[in-house]
């Protein structure tokens, strides 16, 4: 094996030194984490130095604050009067776009605690303690210089670790959340009940997922021949639609905005929407957010055990049995979590064993994974760099958060159902099944084994080489896709003072465009969800 350059060492020692015996850091946390340092330590940051070398002035909860209002005196001043009047119809004073409005155009949910978005301390009050414990930073105190890694970081963990986009109810002014007359709560876009659940970690999936652009059919033949072009409404009636592209494009409009602004701390906020952006980027390389329904097996296990409850509870006479699809649902949140969590551990013990400059204890399935964070993917960089070329060839301020997403979605999209194949191979029955089985991020890393049968056996070791090798690959595609976005950042970063205002006013009309007719959609959908729940309870 050859040896990892000096960057992976330093990263593999740091994260040796971190990691506490028992203490369970998700794949999500832990990779998220892992990716903006890995991948961009040696690049060039907006300063000019590298990234790993530089810092930032920090921010203030006032700066927060300051860059809310000056988002919101940006947006009634666009020349472009057709945004301009919808956005001031929606928000006509600085007042009425609160911390909860700008969350709520962002697709976030209103009543979350959000870092960029919300006072620090009101960010990490919020956490749970399980949140809290993910959290490999120390606390940041507001307005101390922050290494621009470290801003990076916080960035693209707190996106998972805020709980942003969960539990995304229609709220009343005075914080609880509205029902309709037959007792039920309200989503505050009923289009993301087909990707996951009204709350809980399953409903922030539309937000985090990217499927393919290819029509889309429910048909079983092609949930077998065709798993990625297989995608039914489970929650609400038309489209499945998934926002990762959305999602990216958004934090990297933000990012840009927060640069140019000239507001005090606006690089270190721009910083933590940038590492925003990174998140969705990674989540899309992960190749089991980019299938709804994983692949026809899991369709199987569904039909089975609902099968199994019916003759339980004599169909139905002896207790509820829950629908196919709720059952696959639970089947598919076992083994996604599994995949991450055994990937994370497997993944932690190569760095663990190359910070201990033990190389030849890395397993050979894990190689690759190494490789991965050191060289990434040159054949998709070089089909995603032609792609920005032509981009930015015709915009010289391109929605390139957008398109590298688009483009790591195209380049994964198959290896979803591979790799929901792999994982139930691996996994114990227990776990196909249709109940959540247990929260893999509250769990020692060792206990990870315990959900993997017959580990000793030579058909396990192989799908578990098979399974690390297809999670590389994304792990490559992942530090291709961060290399590039962030260089077309560092352009951003070098707009000319004279074009300053043109590029905000360009950037702030592409993202309050889309964001506000994506909340008329989501409007429109909401009515005919109550419309048939009966209508809203009185008050």
């Amino acid at each position: 094996m050859r040896a990892p350059s000096a960057c992976i060492l330093r990263l593999a020692i740091a994260l040796a030194l971190l990691a506490a015996p028992g203490v369970a850091l998700g794949y999500a946390i832990f990779v998220h984490d892992l990716l903006p340092t890995s991948a961009l330590g040696r690049s060039r940051a907006p300063s000019g130095r590298a990234v790993a070398r530089d810092t930032l002035p920090g921010a203030t909860d006032a700066d927060v604050e300051r860059f809310r209002a000056w988002f919101h005196a940006r947006a009634r001043a666009l020349p472009d009067t057709a945004v301009r009047n919808a956005f001031l119809r929606r928000y006509p004073t600085v007042i009425a776009f609160d911390a909860r409005a700008f969350k709520e155009l962002l697709m976030m949910n209103g009543q979350a605690r959000a870092l960029g978005v919300d006072s620090f301390a009101a960010v990490y009050r919020a956490r749970s303690a399980t949140d809290g414990a993910l959290d490999p930073h120390v606390r940041y105190r507001p307005g101390i210089r922050i290494a621009l890694e470290d801003a990076l970081q916080l960035g693209s963990i707190y996106v998972d670790l805020d709980r942003r986009n969960q539990n995304r109810l229609w709220w009343r002014a005075d914080g609880t959340p509205d029902r309709t007359a037959t007792g039920d709560t309200v989503p505050f876009d009923p289009m993301t009940l087909n990707m996951g659940k009204l709350t809980g970690g399953s409903s922030q999936a539309h937000a985090h997922y990217g499927l393919n652009h290819h029509p889309k059919s429910g048909d079983r033949s092609v949930l077998r021949s065709a798993p990625w072009d297989f995608a039914i409404a489970i929650g609400f009636p038309g489209e499945v639609r998934t926002y990762a592209e959305e999602s990216t494009q958004l934090y990297t409009d933000l990012a840009i905005l927060a640069l140019l602004s000239g507001q005090p701390g606006g690089s270190t906020l721009s910083a933590f929407y940038a590492g925003n952006a990174m998140h969705f980027i990674a989540d899309v390389a992960n190749p089991v957010h980019t299938v709804q329904a994983g692949n026809y097996d899991i369709y199987v296990d569904a039909t089975l055990s609902r099968l199994r409850r019916q003759l339980a509870t004599l169909f139905g006479l002896l207790g509820a049995v829950p629908t196919r699809n709720a059952i696959g649902e639970d089947i598919l949140t076992n083994l996604h979590n599994l995949s991450e969590k055994l990937f994370k551990v497997e993944l932690e013990s190569a760095l663990d064993h190359a910070a201990r400059n033990r190389l030849d204890s890395v397993p050979v399935s894990m190689q690759p994974a190494l490789a991965a964070l050191e060289e990434g993917d040159g054949q998709f960089g070089h089909v995603l760099s032609d792609s920005l070329r032509w981009l930015r060839h015709r915009d010289r301020n391109p929605d390139f958060g957008r398109a590298v997403t688009a483009g790591v979605v195209e380049a994964t999209y198959r290896d979803g159902a591979e790799l929901y194949r792999l994982t139930r191979r691996l996994a114990i029955d227990r776990l196909r099944r249709g109940t959540l089985v247990v929260d893999f991020d509250t769990i020692p890393d060792a206990r990870v084994w315990e959900f993997v049968k017959g580990l000793r056996s030579p058909r396990t070791r192989i799908t578990l080489q098979l399974f690390n090798g297809v999670q590389a690959r994304g792990l490559a595609r992942a530090t291709e896709a961060l290399r590039l976005w962030w260089g077309q950042y560092v352009v951003a970063s070098m707009t000319e003072v004279e074009r300053r205002g043109r590029v905000s006013d360009e950037t702030m009309t592409r993202l309050l465009g889309s964001r506000l007719a994506y909340l008329r959609v989501a409007e429109g959908r909401r009515a005919r969800w109550i419309a048939s729940h009966g209508g809203l309870a009185a008050r």
